[in-house]
Protein backbone atom coordinates (compact mmCIF):
# COMPACT_ATOMS: atom_id res chain seq x y z
CA UNK A 1 0.00 0.00 0.00
CA UNK A 2 0.99 3.30 -1.08
CA UNK A 3 1.26 6.14 1.38
CA UNK A 4 1.52 10.13 0.33
CA UNK A 5 3.94 11.77 2.26
CA UNK A 6 3.82 15.29 2.45
CA UNK A 7 6.96 17.25 2.29
CA UNK A 8 7.57 18.95 5.66
CA UNK A 9 8.28 22.07 4.21
CA UNK A 10 4.56 22.55 3.20
CA UNK A 11 3.17 21.94 6.08
CA UNK A 12 4.91 24.20 8.27
CA UNK A 13 4.05 27.15 5.30
CA UNK A 14 0.51 26.21 5.87
CA UNK A 15 0.48 26.38 9.59
CA UNK A 16 2.18 29.76 9.35
CA UNK A 17 -0.03 31.17 7.18
CA UNK A 18 -2.80 30.00 9.54
CA UNK A 19 -0.89 31.90 12.34
CA UNK A 20 -0.59 34.97 10.75
CA UNK A 21 -4.11 35.33 9.53
CA UNK A 22 -5.42 34.63 13.36
CA UNK A 23 -2.99 36.86 15.08
CA UNK A 24 -3.86 39.64 12.31
CA UNK A 25 -7.82 39.40 13.63
CA UNK A 26 -6.98 39.60 16.95
CA UNK A 27 -4.99 42.12 16.53
CA UNK A 28 -7.55 44.46 14.57
CA UNK A 29 -10.32 43.44 17.23
CA UNK A 30 -7.24 44.76 19.74
CA UNK A 31 -6.65 47.79 18.17
CA UNK A 32 -11.02 48.90 18.00
CA UNK A 33 -10.71 47.91 22.04
CA UNK A 34 -8.54 49.88 23.30
CA UNK A 35 -9.54 53.14 20.30
CA UNK A 36 -13.02 53.11 22.17
CA UNK A 37 -11.66 53.16 25.33
CA UNK A 38 -9.58 56.23 24.62
CA UNK A 39 -12.52 57.83 22.99
CA UNK A 40 -14.56 57.30 26.25
CA UNK A 41 -12.28 58.47 28.36
CA UNK A 42 -11.82 62.48 29.74
CA UNK A 43 -10.04 64.28 28.03
CA UNK A 44 -7.62 65.12 31.25
CA UNK A 45 -7.11 61.34 31.26
CA UNK A 46 -5.58 60.85 27.64
CA UNK A 47 -1.73 60.79 27.26
CA UNK A 48 -0.53 64.38 25.82
CA UNK A 49 0.04 63.75 22.02
CA UNK A 50 0.49 66.15 18.97
CA UNK A 51 -2.55 67.12 18.91
CA UNK A 52 -2.63 68.38 22.46
CA UNK A 53 1.27 70.07 22.08
CA UNK A 54 -0.56 72.03 19.01
CA UNK A 55 -3.39 73.52 20.87
CA UNK A 56 -1.74 74.90 23.84
CA UNK A 57 0.23 77.22 22.07
CA UNK A 58 -3.70 78.93 21.33
CA UNK A 59 -4.46 78.69 25.02
CA UNK A 60 -4.50 81.73 26.66
CA UNK A 61 -1.53 82.35 29.39
CA UNK A 62 -2.87 82.43 33.09
CA UNK A 63 -1.29 86.24 33.75
CA UNK A 64 -3.42 87.23 30.64
CA UNK A 65 -6.66 88.08 31.61
CA UNK A 66 -9.70 86.73 29.70
CA UNK A 67 -13.23 88.18 28.19
CA UNK A 68 -16.46 86.86 29.78
CA UNK A 69 -18.68 85.40 27.58
CA UNK A 70 -21.88 87.93 26.50
CA UNK A 71 -23.76 85.60 28.23
CA UNK A 72 -22.00 86.26 31.32
CA UNK A 73 -22.12 89.89 30.86
CA UNK A 74 -25.58 90.85 29.60
CA UNK A 75 -28.06 88.17 29.55
CA UNK A 76 -30.62 87.09 26.13
CA UNK A 77 -33.21 88.02 28.54
CA UNK A 78 -31.52 91.90 29.44
CA UNK A 79 -33.30 93.71 26.69
CA UNK A 80 -36.72 92.09 27.32
CA UNK A 81 -36.10 92.83 30.82
CA UNK A 82 -35.74 96.57 29.82
CA UNK A 83 -38.88 96.99 27.54
CA UNK A 84 -40.89 95.44 29.99
CA UNK A 85 -40.23 98.18 32.49
CA UNK A 86 -39.76 100.76 30.59
CA UNK A 87 -42.74 100.17 28.59
CA UNK A 88 -45.68 101.70 31.19
CA UNK A 89 -44.02 105.32 30.92
CA UNK A 90 -43.03 104.95 27.08
CA UNK A 91 -46.46 107.09 25.54
CA UNK A 92 -47.45 107.58 21.87
CA UNK A 93 -47.86 110.95 20.75
CA UNK A 94 -50.93 111.67 18.24
CA UNK A 95 -51.14 115.81 17.37
CA UNK A 96 -53.70 117.54 15.05
CA UNK A 97 -52.67 120.69 12.94
CA UNK A 98 -55.48 122.69 11.88
CA UNK A 99 -54.66 124.45 8.32
CA UNK A 100 -57.03 127.07 7.06
CA UNK A 101 -57.08 126.91 3.27
CA UNK A 102 -57.59 130.08 1.44
CA UNK A 103 -58.71 130.21 -2.39
CA UNK A 104 -55.37 131.29 -4.55
CA UNK A 105 -56.75 134.34 -5.83
CA UNK A 106 -57.12 135.89 -2.42
CA UNK A 107 -53.97 135.52 -1.64
CA UNK A 108 -51.93 137.10 -4.91
CA UNK A 109 -52.40 140.05 -2.68
CA UNK A 110 -51.54 139.50 1.13
CA UNK A 111 -51.46 142.62 1.75
CA UNK A 112 -54.78 143.87 0.83
CA UNK A 113 -56.83 142.04 4.12
CA UNK A 114 -59.16 144.58 4.20
CA UNK A 115 -60.64 144.06 0.45
CA UNK A 116 -60.06 139.81 1.49
CA UNK A 117 -62.19 140.06 4.21
CA UNK A 118 -64.88 142.66 2.42
CA UNK A 119 -65.60 139.58 -0.37
CA UNK A 120 -65.31 136.90 1.85
CA UNK A 121 -68.24 138.90 3.80
CA UNK A 122 -70.14 139.03 0.43
CA UNK A 123 -69.58 135.56 -0.67
CA UNK A 124 -70.64 134.48 3.06
CA UNK A 125 -67.11 132.85 3.71
CA UNK A 126 -67.07 134.32 7.21
CA UNK A 127 -64.69 131.71 8.08
CA UNK A 128 -61.53 129.85 5.68
CA UNK A 129 -62.30 126.55 5.29
CA UNK A 130 -60.10 123.94 7.56
CA UNK A 131 -57.62 121.30 6.50
CA UNK A 132 -56.36 118.99 9.42
CA UNK A 133 -52.87 117.77 9.34
CA UNK A 134 -51.80 114.57 11.52
CA UNK A 135 -48.66 114.21 13.07
CA UNK A 136 -47.05 111.24 15.10
CA UNK A 137 -44.35 111.35 17.72
CA UNK A 138 -43.25 109.65 21.55
CA UNK A 139 -42.64 110.61 24.11
CA UNK A 140 -41.84 109.61 28.09
CA UNK A 141 -43.22 110.16 31.67
CA UNK A 142 -41.13 111.80 34.19
CA UNK A 143 -43.31 112.84 36.55
CA UNK A 144 -46.78 110.46 38.82
CA UNK A 145 -48.42 113.68 37.95
CA UNK A 146 -48.74 113.23 34.04
CA UNK A 147 -45.73 115.08 32.64
CA UNK A 148 -44.80 113.84 29.82
CA UNK A 149 -41.31 115.10 28.50
CA UNK A 150 -41.40 115.25 24.24
CA UNK A 151 -39.00 117.02 21.42
CA UNK A 152 -40.66 120.61 21.18
CA UNK A 153 -40.88 119.71 17.16
CA UNK A 154 -43.28 117.31 18.34
CA UNK A 155 -46.08 119.61 19.13
CA UNK A 156 -44.64 122.63 17.59
CA UNK A 157 -47.74 123.45 15.44
CA UNK A 158 -50.20 121.30 17.64
CA UNK A 159 -53.89 122.52 17.66
CA UNK A 160 -54.80 119.15 19.52
CA UNK A 161 -52.59 116.52 21.58
CA UNK A 162 -53.51 113.04 22.37
CA UNK A 163 -51.42 110.43 24.39
CA UNK A 164 -51.62 106.70 24.18
CA UNK A 165 -50.34 104.66 27.14
CA UNK A 166 -48.95 101.30 27.63
CA UNK A 167 -52.53 99.84 28.43
CA UNK A 168 -54.01 101.43 25.25
CA UNK A 169 -55.43 104.29 27.37
CA UNK A 170 -55.75 107.14 25.75
CA UNK A 171 -56.36 111.02 26.90
CA UNK A 172 -55.65 114.52 25.89
CA UNK A 173 -52.48 116.30 26.72
CA UNK A 174 -51.50 120.03 27.43
CA UNK A 175 -48.35 121.99 26.39
CA UNK A 176 -47.07 123.61 30.01
CA UNK A 177 -43.30 124.55 29.10
CA UNK A 178 -41.18 124.75 26.34
CA UNK A 179 -37.86 125.81 24.90
CA UNK A 180 -37.60 126.03 21.18
CA UNK A 181 -33.84 126.68 21.27
CA UNK A 182 -33.44 123.64 23.18
CA UNK A 183 -35.99 121.36 21.08
CA UNK A 184 -37.70 120.48 24.41
CA UNK A 185 -41.55 120.61 25.59
CA UNK A 186 -43.29 119.56 28.36
CA UNK A 187 -46.43 118.59 28.58
CA UNK A 188 -49.22 117.38 31.19
CA UNK A 189 -51.82 114.78 30.85
CA UNK A 190 -55.37 115.30 30.98
CA UNK A 191 -56.34 112.20 32.65
CA UNK A 192 -56.74 110.45 36.45
CA UNK A 193 -53.03 109.52 37.77
CA UNK A 194 -50.41 108.40 39.70
CA UNK A 195 -48.72 107.69 36.17
CA UNK A 196 -45.45 105.20 36.40
CA UNK A 197 -42.74 107.58 36.39
CA UNK A 198 -39.53 106.75 34.34
CA UNK A 199 -35.65 107.10 36.16
CA UNK A 200 -33.90 109.50 34.79
CA UNK A 201 -29.80 108.41 34.48
CA UNK A 202 -26.92 110.69 33.91
CA UNK A 203 -25.60 111.56 30.45
CA UNK A 204 -22.70 113.35 31.76
CA UNK A 205 -21.03 109.71 32.00
CA UNK A 206 -21.76 108.16 29.50
CA UNK A 207 -19.10 106.54 26.91
CA UNK A 208 -19.03 105.49 23.47
CA UNK A 209 -19.61 101.43 22.97
CA UNK A 210 -22.14 101.18 26.11
CA UNK A 211 -25.10 99.22 25.04
CA UNK A 212 -28.27 101.86 24.37
CA UNK A 213 -32.49 100.78 23.60
CA UNK A 214 -34.49 103.73 21.91
CA UNK A 215 -38.53 103.48 22.47
CA UNK A 216 -41.09 105.37 20.70
CA UNK A 217 -43.15 105.18 17.61
CA UNK A 218 -41.63 104.77 14.66
CA UNK A 219 -43.84 106.08 11.71
CA UNK A 220 -46.74 105.01 14.44
CA UNK A 221 -45.44 101.84 15.74
CA UNK A 222 -46.57 102.59 18.92
CA UNK A 223 -43.70 100.53 21.57
CA UNK A 224 -41.14 99.93 19.53
CA UNK A 225 -37.76 99.34 20.91
CA UNK A 226 -34.48 98.93 18.83
CA UNK A 227 -31.21 98.17 20.12
CA UNK A 228 -27.59 99.31 19.30
CA UNK A 229 -24.73 101.25 21.13
CA UNK A 230 -23.52 104.98 22.49
CA UNK A 231 -21.43 105.76 19.21
CA UNK A 232 -20.38 109.13 20.63
CA UNK A 233 -20.80 111.90 22.73
CA UNK A 234 -21.07 115.58 22.89
CA UNK A 235 -21.90 116.04 18.64
CA UNK A 236 -22.44 119.75 17.81
CA UNK A 237 -22.38 122.25 14.68
CA UNK A 238 -25.11 119.85 13.28
CA UNK A 239 -27.68 122.80 12.58
CA UNK A 240 -30.32 121.40 14.32
CA UNK A 241 -31.20 123.08 17.27
CA UNK A 242 -28.85 126.09 18.64
CA UNK A 243 -27.91 124.50 21.48
CA UNK A 244 -25.97 121.26 20.11
CA UNK A 245 -24.43 118.57 22.74
CA UNK A 246 -25.79 115.35 21.00
CA UNK A 247 -25.59 111.57 21.87
CA UNK A 248 -24.60 109.62 18.78
CA UNK A 249 -26.86 106.33 18.70
CA UNK A 250 -26.69 103.27 15.88
CA UNK A 251 -30.19 102.38 17.62
CA UNK A 252 -32.84 102.64 15.00
CA UNK A 253 -34.06 106.03 15.28
CA UNK A 254 -36.97 106.80 12.71
CA UNK A 255 -39.73 109.26 11.95
CA UNK A 256 -41.91 108.89 15.34
CA UNK A 257 -39.29 108.41 17.26
CA UNK A 258 -38.61 111.78 18.22
CA UNK A 259 -38.72 112.90 22.00
CA UNK A 260 -38.90 108.86 23.22
CA UNK A 261 -36.13 107.94 25.69
CA UNK A 262 -32.90 106.80 25.19
CA UNK A 263 -31.86 103.73 27.54
CA UNK A 264 -29.18 102.71 29.07
CA UNK A 265 -28.43 98.80 30.27
CA UNK A 266 -29.80 99.64 33.91
CA UNK A 267 -33.21 100.92 32.08
CA UNK A 268 -32.49 104.43 32.80
CA UNK A 269 -33.36 107.70 30.74
CA UNK A 270 -30.08 109.07 29.30
CA UNK A 271 -31.20 110.27 26.05
CA UNK A 272 -34.50 112.30 24.52
CA UNK A 273 -34.25 110.67 20.92
CA UNK A 274 -34.48 113.61 18.45
CA UNK A 275 -33.07 113.52 14.87
CA UNK A 276 -31.19 111.41 12.06
CA UNK A 277 -28.87 112.34 9.40
CA UNK A 278 -30.54 111.60 6.71
CA UNK A 279 -27.55 110.73 4.29
CA UNK A 280 -26.26 107.96 6.43
CA UNK A 281 -27.36 104.80 8.23
CA UNK A 282 -27.39 104.40 11.68
CA UNK A 283 -26.70 107.71 12.72
CA UNK A 284 -29.17 108.91 15.43
CA UNK A 285 -28.55 111.80 18.06
CA UNK A 286 -30.66 112.17 21.16
CA UNK A 287 -30.60 115.46 23.51
CA UNK A 288 -28.80 114.77 26.92
CA UNK A 289 -30.90 113.53 29.93
CA UNK A 290 -29.02 115.94 32.11
CA UNK A 291 -29.62 119.25 29.64
CA UNK A 292 -33.56 117.99 29.85
CA UNK A 293 -33.59 117.41 33.21
CA UNK A 294 -32.73 121.10 34.28
CA UNK A 295 -35.68 122.23 31.33
CA UNK A 296 -38.04 119.73 33.59
CA UNK A 297 -36.86 121.72 36.80
CA UNK A 298 -37.37 125.24 35.70
CA UNK A 299 -40.99 123.97 34.30
CA UNK A 300 -41.94 122.39 37.53
CA UNK A 301 -40.79 125.14 39.67
CA UNK A 302 -42.59 127.79 37.76
CA UNK A 303 -39.87 129.87 36.57
CA UNK A 304 -39.13 131.51 33.21
CA UNK A 305 -37.23 129.26 30.82
CA UNK A 306 -34.18 131.01 30.20
CA UNK A 307 -32.00 130.93 27.69
CA UNK A 308 -28.40 132.06 28.36
CA UNK A 309 -26.38 134.14 25.55
CA UNK A 310 -23.30 134.17 24.84
CA UNK A 311 -22.73 135.19 20.90
CA UNK A 312 -20.15 133.02 20.18
CA UNK A 313 -19.15 130.22 18.07
CA UNK A 314 -16.20 127.78 18.75
CA UNK A 315 -14.74 124.92 16.73
CA UNK A 316 -12.43 122.26 17.89
CA UNK A 317 -8.42 123.20 16.34
CA UNK A 318 -5.49 122.00 15.75
CA UNK A 319 -3.08 122.27 19.17
CA UNK A 320 -2.03 125.74 19.23
CA UNK A 321 1.77 127.01 19.80
CA UNK A 322 1.19 127.26 23.53
CA UNK A 323 0.50 122.93 23.07
CA UNK A 324 -2.65 123.19 25.37
CA UNK A 325 -5.93 121.49 23.18
CA UNK A 326 -8.91 124.27 24.20
CA UNK A 327 -11.54 125.46 20.94
CA UNK A 328 -11.30 128.36 18.79
CA UNK A 329 -13.49 130.84 18.27
CA UNK A 330 -14.81 130.85 15.21
CA UNK A 331 -16.94 133.99 14.90
CA UNK A 332 -18.02 136.47 17.34
CA UNK A 333 -21.21 138.26 17.29
CA UNK A 334 -21.80 142.05 17.54
CA UNK A 335 -23.02 143.26 20.24
CA UNK A 336 -22.99 140.53 22.38
CA UNK A 337 -21.30 139.69 25.95
CA UNK A 338 -18.65 137.71 24.09
CA UNK A 339 -17.55 140.82 22.29
CA UNK A 340 -18.06 143.09 25.09
CA UNK A 341 -16.21 141.56 26.80
CA UNK A 342 -13.11 141.47 24.64
CA UNK A 343 -13.48 138.14 22.82
CA UNK A 344 -12.86 137.79 19.17
CA UNK A 345 -12.54 135.49 15.71
CA UNK A 346 -9.63 133.46 15.94
CA UNK A 347 -9.40 133.63 19.86
CA UNK A 348 -8.05 129.73 21.28
CA UNK A 349 -10.09 129.24 24.82
CA UNK A 350 -7.86 127.00 26.93
CA UNK A 351 -9.02 127.18 30.45
CA UNK A 352 -13.02 128.20 31.86
CA UNK A 353 -12.05 128.95 36.02
CA UNK A 354 -9.70 126.09 36.26
CA UNK A 355 -10.94 123.67 34.07
CA UNK A 356 -9.24 122.71 30.87
CA UNK A 357 -11.36 123.12 27.61
CA UNK A 358 -11.48 119.88 25.76
CA UNK A 359 -14.61 120.90 22.86
CA UNK A 360 -16.97 123.00 22.40
CA UNK A 361 -20.34 121.70 24.41
CA UNK A 362 -18.23 121.74 26.76
CA UNK A 363 -17.10 125.25 26.94
CA UNK A 364 -20.43 125.82 27.01
CA UNK A 365 -21.49 123.92 29.70
CA UNK A 366 -18.56 125.43 31.86
CA UNK A 367 -19.91 128.93 30.89
CA UNK A 368 -23.35 128.70 31.44
CA UNK A 369 -24.05 126.25 34.48
CA UNK A 370 -23.87 129.20 36.54
CA UNK A 371 -26.96 130.67 34.86
CA UNK A 372 -27.36 134.26 33.59
CA UNK A 373 -24.88 136.85 35.33
CA UNK A 374 -22.23 134.80 36.64
CA UNK A 375 -19.27 135.92 35.64
CA UNK A 376 -16.52 133.20 34.40
CA UNK A 377 -12.40 133.86 33.64
CA UNK A 378 -11.37 132.59 30.50
CA UNK A 379 -7.70 131.70 29.64
CA UNK A 380 -7.70 132.93 25.98
CA UNK A 381 -4.67 132.28 23.41
CA UNK A 382 -4.02 135.26 20.81
CA UNK A 383 -1.44 135.68 18.81
CA UNK A 384 0.81 133.03 21.07
CA UNK A 385 0.11 135.54 24.28
CA UNK A 386 -2.42 133.86 26.87
CA UNK A 387 -4.28 136.45 28.22
CA UNK A 388 -7.58 136.23 30.80
CA UNK A 389 -10.78 137.51 29.97
CA UNK A 390 -13.99 137.43 32.09
CA UNK A 391 -17.14 137.00 30.35
CA UNK A 392 -20.80 137.53 31.58
CA UNK A 393 -23.52 135.37 29.99
CA UNK A 394 -26.76 136.89 29.57
CA UNK A 395 -30.39 136.07 28.30
CA UNK A 396 -30.95 135.68 25.03
CA UNK A 397 -32.65 138.58 23.40
CA UNK A 398 -35.67 138.64 21.32
CA UNK A 399 -33.59 140.89 19.20
CA UNK A 400 -29.90 140.28 18.48
CA UNK A 401 -29.73 143.60 16.04
CA UNK A 402 -30.90 146.91 17.16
Amino acid sequence: MRREVMPAGSWGRSRLRTALFFGLVIGVFSGGVTACRQAASPPGDRPPGPEAAATSAYRPKEDRPTIPAVEELIPRTRFAQIAKAVAPVVVHLKTVQELREESSWLHRKPNEAFFRRFIKGLLGLSKDPVMKQDGVGSGFIVHPAGYVLTNFHVVKHADEIRAVLSDEREMRAHVVGQDSRADLALLRLEGEGPFPAADLGDSDHLESGEWAMAAGSPLGLAQTFTVGVISATGRSHLGITSRENFIQTDASINYGNSGGPLLNINAEVVGINTAIMPTGHGIGFAIPINTAREFVETVLRDRPIQTVWLGMEAIIPMPGRTGRDGVVLQSVQWPSPAWRSGLRAADRIIRVDDTDVRDAAQLRRLIVEGGIGVERELTVERGGRIKEIRVRPEEWPARIFP
